[in-house]
């Protein structure tokens, strides 16, 4: 008899069948798989992942491939790897609902789990893929709370979807399925003050949290039993992290109906979610208006109160940020430079690009209004005061990506170029294109490690 949270989740998870899924759940699912690939390879060059590398290769067993180097470590510290790679650059997708990173833990543990597990068809990771990402968006769905409203961030619920994903490939159910989200639990750690550090903190831990998840999944498949109650027990996870007063209805409603991976949007730009509504307003008002930053007086942008405190506090750090990692989620960089270049792409986060200084000029001229009445991920408003005294102003209303105003396939395709281009090492043009037909036709695919082999 089923009547615990706990065995509603497993049962799902265990049940579930691909028949079950919606051509949409396909269908975006597909669209996800190809997103977090290229933002793995983007990520391959970013700070400190070879030196990760290089600690893990010394002591491991060769079992799963990292992504574009084609090292081959354990399969929990490839996981890490490449759990690294897919945060690493700050262009993954995003669960705009609830601000959870959907792929970054899923994707790594699954490639790993599907090189210990052998032969995995493509229909069986799509599958897995979209459990897991259901997982992990109705997890945060039941919080009370928000990103930026506590200290934990995605990388606390990473955990739970990279165990569901394995577990799910391993052919884990019932007890075993169980075990390995008990154990999930038992790993879960992080918080915002690793996106304060400026530095490689932030995407080295989520690949670890996403490492941890696949190391419950060993756990649980070598029989090793995890705790009773790991979501709604006396000390179990919500109690531990989120004050204990989950709304189990949100998680619930719709279970098994309605999938959250076709509430995922993809990032057209690396920085901050709740900044990309300004920059798409900056970047229309550049192109349309063939702005010069000689000519600009003052620019207005129309914030939400939660956007500010995420990318606007601290002053000293965001106004005029030094490093890469707080240009990132500093609005006035990111607008900045939208208005400045026309773009913010992953070549305007280098040092360089930072210490650019047109685009600190502008930071100086950006006042940010805060509007109480602006929640979640909202659009852009964004009005420039010019020299002359005229005024010009853009609003976005729905962002691109999102569910309201869609991506294609090709679009979708064309972004994994551009991320595959800022890869640690070349990929041949034949491999990436093979990819984009790969992923295309996933539910066909007799083997899903061709998806490696591609990306090596």
């Amino acid at each position: 008899m089923i009547n615990t949270l706990e065995d509603r989740v497993v049962a799902y998870l265990s049940n579930a069948q691909f028949e079950d899924l919606p051509p949409e759940a396909i269908d975006a699912g597909k669209k996800c798989v190809l997103d977090i690939l290229g933002v793995m390879a983007a990520g391959s060059s970013a700070a400190d992942i070879a030196s990760l590398i290089q600690l893990l290769e010394r002591s491991t067993v060769p079992e799963a491939t990292v992504l574009i180097y084609g090292t081959r470590l354990s399969a929990v510290h490839a996981t890490w790897v490449n759990g690294a790679m897919a945060r690493a650059r700050e262009i993954d997708d995003s669960h705009d609902a609830t601000g959870h990173h959907i792929s970054v833990p899923i994707m790594p543990a699954a490639l790993a789990a599907v090189e210990l597990q052998g032969t995995v068809s493509g229909r069986d990771l799509l599958l897995a893929y979209v459990l897991a990402a259901d997982l992990g968006a109705r997890l945060r769905l039941a919080s009370p709370h928000r990103s930026g409203e506590t200290g934990f961030a995605a990388n606390t619920y990473a955990p739970f979807s990279s165990s569901a994903v394995a577990a799910r490939l391993f052919g884990l159910k019932g007890q075993a399925m169980y075990h390995a989200l008990a154990w999930a639990y038992a790993q879960c750690a992080g918080g915002l003050q690793l996106q304060q550090s400026g530095q490689s903190a932030l995407h080295i831990h989520h690949g670890l949290a996403a490492s941890t998840g696949l190391q419950a999944a060993l756990l649980a498949r070598h029989g090793l039993p995890g705790p009773d109650e790991f979501l709604t027990g006396r000390f179990g996870f919500y109690a531990a992290y989120d004050g204990g007063n989950p709304d189990l209805s949100k998680f619930l409603d719709g279970l098994g109906e309605r999938y959250e991976v076709t509430g995922i949007a993809t990032k057209q730009y690396p920085s901050g979610r709740v900044t990309h509504g300004p920059i798409e307003a900056a970047i229309a008002l550049h192109t349309e208006e063939s702005l010069r930053p000689a000519d600009i007086k003052e620019v207005s942008v129309v914030y939400g109160a939660r956007g500010f405190k995420m990318t606007c506090e601290p002053e000293n750090e965001r106004r005029l940020p030094t490093k890469p990692q707080h240009a990132k989620f500093s609005l006035y960089y990111v607008v900045a430079s939208a208005l400045a270049r026309g773009h913010v792409g992953i070549e305007d986060f280098t040092p360089e690009a930072v210490a650019d200084p047109i685009v600190r000029d502008l930071c100086a001229k950006i006042r940010v209004e805060v509007d109480p009445a602006l929640r979640g991920i909202p659009g852009g408003d964004v009005t420039v005061t010019l020299k002359n005294g005229r005024q010009i102003r853009r609003q976005v209303p729905v962002l691109k990506g999102t569910p309201e105003r869609p991506c294609t396939y090709e679009e979708y395709a064309a972004k994994f170029r551009r991320c595959v281009a800022f890869a640690a090492k070349p990929i041949p043009e034949s491999k990436v294109e093979a990819a984009i037909v790969f992923v295309a036709n996933l539910e066909s695919a007799k083997d899903v490690r061709e998806l490696v082999s591609f990306l090596t």
